[in-house]
């Protein structure tokens, strides 16, 4: 019973009191207990509405009030796990992270343990024109003047980090070959899927670093550059001429703010996934020993302006000159193998330097490369091949980018002028000139190129110098020296992730 309630039902007591004494002698209590009930009639009405605002006051504040404290205290949890979730994706105990940056990775919170995934497609249609005539007559194996179709050029899966702390990092990708389908009743492949890199490198401080394993030599700027990062679909010709590929071995880093310089002991050029010990060439080494080196000279911009071949709209201006070698002795078999030049008898000493330069919007690179073979067995002549690329790119607005490029080879000495055997030490000498645009849907991560290049001149070879081959480019072996027209045009869709 509340206060108000309380006096009230005092305040009637005292009025029965009077109003019994002021009756006794008259008799008239039916009077007395009508003013009770019309007391407590009072009171009762007194009572609801004191109920009534009660309620509205507990409504209008003591609610809304809780309502809004519990509002309140909601958005800072919201807001303490939102920016949780920036630097993590699990709510894992130790606090590693996840997420995705230029690929996706894991990583532990102090950084010492990231693993970082990444692949590539690149899906094209390729058409190639080779002349049928008096001059290139078709062979078995070119028995169509037109070839076309589909391919999948590059599928890839790439593992990289570091581990124990950011000094020591590492890097594994696996490549899933062009032409591995054995036709046969169970369709059986073979090198389906074949490692590329496998490395380990330590960073050791001022600049200096070591690595080991297996990875893609920086002796040409235009190969050791990522398939994912060229301006035109393929590599030139020529980079498949000279280019040394993947080797094996150890190697000693240095980098400073404008220059830095490489130089190893490998297993030599195009020799990937090869042991000390080899059943199928009785126990020979592929080559006896090979070393490489390359320094770079950075005249202006960043170093990291040249892993592209382009040069995005709002770029800085960026200028490179670099200069490399690859020096390797062929294994002692006393024979000559005209598809893999740098493992036969003899010496190959190749050469390059190379300009890059890098503006707002466009792009230019231009490149010799040169290669003797000597100390044949037999006394045999020493070969000297020649060759040369330029290739730049403008961008006609923030997404679409035109390309041109020129190469050439000149090969002097060899074996012979007509080609009864495909090979890079043929004397031969051919200008190829390619154009096309790029579509950059997403830069490098979705991207659009098309291009066509002619053959002024024979393709004499089929493989190059280390075994790269330029099928891998859609362009064919040409039959006799005098032949000239080939024409290759492709359209190639690339994803990155």
């Amino acid at each position: 019973m509340n206060q108000t309630l309380f006096l009230a039902l005092v305040a009637g007591a005292v009025v029965l009191t009077a109003s019994a004494s002021a009756d006794e002698t008259t008799g008239t209590s039916q009077q007395g207990m009508a003013e009770i009930e019309q007391l407590k009639q009072q009171m009762a009405a007194m009572e609801t509405r004191h109920d009534a605002e009660i309620a509205a006051l507990r409504n209008e504040n003591g609610d809304k009030w809780l309502t809004q404290q519990r509002a309140d205290e909601i958005r800072e949890v919201v807001k303490d796990v939102l920016a949780d979730s920036e630097t993590r994706s699990s709510l894992q105990g130790d606090g590693a992270t996840a997420g995705w940056n230029k690929g996706f990775f894991l990583a532990s919170p102090d950084g010492n343990f990231k693993l970082l995934i990444n692949g590539q497609i690149q899906a094209r249609f390729a058409y190639n024109y080779q002349p049928t005539s008096s001059r290139n007559p078709a062979t078995t194996n070119q028995s169509q003047s037109n070839e076309y179709g589909t391919e999948l050029r590059r599928v890839k899966l790439g593992f990289a980090g570091n581990i124990i702390d950011p000094s020591w990092t590492y890097l594994i990708k696996m490549a899933f070959n062009q032409n591995a389908l054995v036709v046969g009743g169970d369709q059986t492949t073979t090198d389906g899927a074949v490692l590329e890199d496998a490395f380990i490198r330590k960073d050791l401080g001022n600049g200096f670093a070591i690595k080991s394993g297996q990875w893609k030599s920086n002796y040409n700027y235009e190969e050791s550059t990522s398939s994912s990062a060229q301006q035109f679909a393929e590599r030139s010709v020529i980079n498949q001429y000279f280019s040394t590929k993947f080797i094996q071995g150890i190697e000693l880093q240095y980098e400073a703010a404008n220059w830095k310089a490489t130089v190893n002991y490998n297993d030599g050029g195009g020799n990937r996934n090869v042991g000390v010990v080899s059943t199928a060439s009785a126990g020979d080494n592929n080559v006896e020993w090979a070393t490489a080196g390359r320094v770079d000279l950075k005249l202006a911009g960043e170093w990291k302006q040249f892993k592209e071949m382009m040069s995005f709209r709002g770029s800085d201006d960026g200028m490179q000159i670099g200069v490399a070698y690859n020096w390797q002795r062929g294994g002692g078999t006393n024979a000559t193998n005209p598809a893999f030049i740098g493992n036969s008898d003899g010496m190959n000493f190749s050469y390059t330097a190379d300009f890059n330069g890098r503006f707002n919007g466009a792009s230019f690179f231009a490149a010799f490369l040169g290669n003797s073979f000597y100390s044949r067995p037999g006394s045999a002549e020493a070969v000297g091949s020649y060759g040369a690329v330029v290739q730049g790119g403008y961008f006609l607005n923030d997404d679409v980018e035109l390309i041109g490029r020129w190469e050439w080879l000149d090969v002097k000495g060899g074996t012979t002028s007509n080609n009864t055997v495909a090979s890079s030490i043929n004397a031969q000498h051919f200008s190829i000139y390619t154009v096309g645009a790029n579509y950059y849907i997403s830069k490098n991560a979705v991207k659009l190129t098309a291009d066509a290049g002619y053959v002024s001149g024979a393709i004499l070879f089929a493989n190059g110098l280390y075994q790269q081959s330029i099928n891998g480019a859609d362009y064919r072996t040409d039959q006799t020296s005098d032949a000239t027209g080939q024409v290759v045009a492709r359209i190639q869709l690339q994803l990155l992730f």
